[in-house]
């Protein structure tokens, strides 16, 4: 028997020194799984704001070009081509056209028109000169002949600086007669990157063919002249004509950086946008101290269970020596009663009556001591026992070995024990000898760590302040839509909205106030959503919410049930309303997550260029 309970320690061990290896192992591969996973999502961000910024300068550049080509459709202009004078009336008619012009694009500055010979017939801009200009420009309209009808640059002198754009002016015969010069100011540039949420500490870059810096963020300041190296990639990621992923340190500040590099289509700039690795690695760095921690907890409660086991087990040796003893003798059956180290009581299983219980189990279960014979010796307590479910395994007769198991005693308290029962018989008498092992501690033990546990799911799962699903939960959350839709082809929506002037209310009133505002759409977007519907704040003020099994028509009646709501909704620090614009999408065939995003993304940026206030989707963009 001895032996047999060596082995059983022995094999104890052994579990427990392979359940902790596999569940470190287990850590080891997550954390490099989310390594990776997080990589990957850093590649895909810089690949999608690459994309995003390329597509906001390049439409903002196009509609400054197209406003200076429709320029040409202007008899006075033509007029002042072909004669170079007009009446007073007739200039301040065409210098009316032209500041209308400026007007449809707020970063357009200055608009010229110049003859075919480069002199300046009318300026914007009343200091501009008069002469005869040799600029980039004009090589370009003399050496280019017929090709080209535009020409983009940049220009860097005082007072002057900006990106040129120049169109061909024609006459009837399609002939170029002139040209008409717009000059950008380069804060088109600075304000389209500022709006990219690139993390803490990211990097935008937008350069020229002469690699001089137009715009980044974090803004550089004294170095609008300069060039800069080119980028030196430790590691190319993804190549493709126009488009590079990359793995390089910044020549602003030498940090490693994922780098996704585009070239503008039709324009001589490229932008650059780098995700830093200290940034896609938090969640790693967060995610590889909580599991750390968890694993050693882990280890110390295992260590536990192993050391009460290993007790449990020496118990039970102790408990298997004392039943042969009182098999062997009444009185010897008494002392082991009365020395064992574990609760044990002896019961008459007719009437479940306690007949002998030593010190522990009188303490366990608050039972007077036994009283004294007149021969000095202790007299059987004769008191009912009152344990469930001891009581019911005693009528069925059952037999019990190291089971746990919630008791109540007769006071209604419950405890945790590990209970074993062996039937034998007691003076001529059917009895039961009971041992019980406390374990309410550790039962309490296991229980804190279930609810820490849950709390840790809990946690990462979900945003601090609006109680909504994070980043990760939402990108999940998608991936599976789609993977369903796919499946069964079932309709989904996705919306993506931000608060209007969110800054301001952080600048006016404080952060709290802006917590406020964030906790208010949050709730809003909860109370008009379904359970089943995913509700997630993704950015600063940016809201994801993802519409399962759900038309476009039906997301945006509940968008805008939100949008209601939150007009509504009466702020103590200020009379204004918060309203909020976004873009809604539904699903296609072959969609991805960011694929989705994106067109939700664009529609967005629509929605902000078409006054704020208003929800966009794929049904009513146009």
């Amino acid at each position: 028997m001895r032996k047999q309970q060596q082995a059983k320690g022995k094999r104890a061990k052994w579990l427990a020194a392979i359940f902790l290896a596999s569940t470190l192992l287990v850590v080891i591969l997550d954390l490099a799984g989310t390594r990776r996973q997080g990589e990957s999502e850093a590649r895909n961000q810089a690949a999608g704001l690459s994309e995003l910024l390329e597509e906001r300068l390049s439409s903002g550049l196009r509609e400054t070009s197209l406003i200076l080509k429709s320029a040409s459709d202007s008899n006075l202009v033509q007029l002042l081509l072909n004669k170079h004078m007009l009446s007073q009336e007739q200039e301040q008619r065409i210098d009316v056209q032209m500041r209308g012009k400026l007007r449809q694009m707020p970063y357009l500055k200055q608009i010229d028109i110049l003859d075919s010979s480069c002199y300046v017939l009318y300026s914007s801009q009343k200091h501009s000169p008069s002469s005869q200009l040799k600029t980039d420009y004009c090589r370009w309209y003399h050496r280019n002949g017929g090709q080209d009808s535009s020409f983009t640059s940049t220009r860097q002198e005082q007072e002057q600086d900006g990106i040129v754009l120049v169109q061909k002016l024609l006459n009837q015969d399609d002939e170029a007669i002139g040209m008409v010069v717009g000059l950008l100011d380069k804060h088109f540039f600075q304000a389209e990157v500022a709006k990219l949420p690139v993390g803490r500490f990211g990097e935008i870059l937008v350069l020229d063919q002469r690699q001089v810096l137009q715009a980044s963020w974090p803004a550089q300041k004294g170095r609008t002249e300069q060039a800069l190296n080119e980028l030196q990639s430790t590691e190319v990621l993804e190549r493709h004509d126009n488009y590079l992923q990359f793995r390089a340190r910044s020549i602003l500040d030498q940090e490693v950086r994922l780098y996704s590099s585009r070239l503008m289509e039709g324009f001589p700039f490229h932008v650059v946008v780098g995700i830093a690795e200290r940034d896609f690695t938090r969640a790693y760095n967060d995610k590889a101290t909580v599991a750390i921690l968890a694993w050693l907890f882990t280890a110390a409660l295992t260590m536990l269970t192993l050391r009460n086991h290993l007790a449990s087990i020496r118990q039970n040796r102790l408990l298997s020596a004392s039943a042969a003893r009182i098999r062997e003798s009444e009185e010897l059956a008494r002392l082991t009663l009365d020395t064992a180290p574990v609760a044990l009581l002896l019961v008459a299983t007719d009437n479940l009556r306690i007949l002998r219980a030593n010190a522990p189990a009188r303490d366990m279960l608050q039972l007077p001591a036994a009283p004294q014979r007149a021969d000095g010796q202790s007299a059987m307590l004769d008191l009912p026992l009152q344990l469930a479910p001891v009581c019911d395994w005693l009528r069925s007769g059952e037999v019990i070995s190291n089971r746990e198991a919630e008791l109540e005693r007769a006071d209604q308290s419950k405890l945790w024990a590990i209970v074993s029962v062996e039937l034998m018989p007691q003076q001529q008498i059917p009895a039961a000898l009971i041992a019980l092992y406390d374990i309410s501690e550790r039962k309490a033990l296991e229980n804190e760590l279930e609810d820490k546990n849950r709390l840790l799911n809990e946690m990462a799962i979900t945003d601090p302040l609006t109680r909504l699903s994070n980043r990760r939960h939402a990108d999940q959350a998608l991936k599976e839509e789609l993977q369903r839709c796919e499946r069964y082809s079932q309709p989904m929506s996705v919306a993506v909205f931000d608060i209007d002037h969110f800054k301001q209310f952080n600048d006016s009133f404080g952060h709290q106030a802006g917590d406020n505002v964030l906790l208010a759409v949050a709730n809003a977007a909860v109370d008009c959503t379904r359970s089943t519907d995913v509700c997630a704040r993704i950015g600063g003020e940016e809201f994801l919410v993802i519409f399962p099994c759900t038309r476009l028509r039906d997301a945006e009646k509940v968008m805008a049930r939100i949008q209601q709501v939150l007009a509504g909704t009466v702020f103590p620090f200020t009379d204004q309303k918060v309203t909020f614009s976004g873009g809604i999408t539904d699903w296609r065939p072959s969609d991805t997550p960011s694929g989705m995003l994106s067109r939700a993304d664009k529609l967005l940026y629509q929605a902000k260029m078409a006054g704020r206030d208003l929800m966009l989707s794929d049904s009513n963009a146009d």
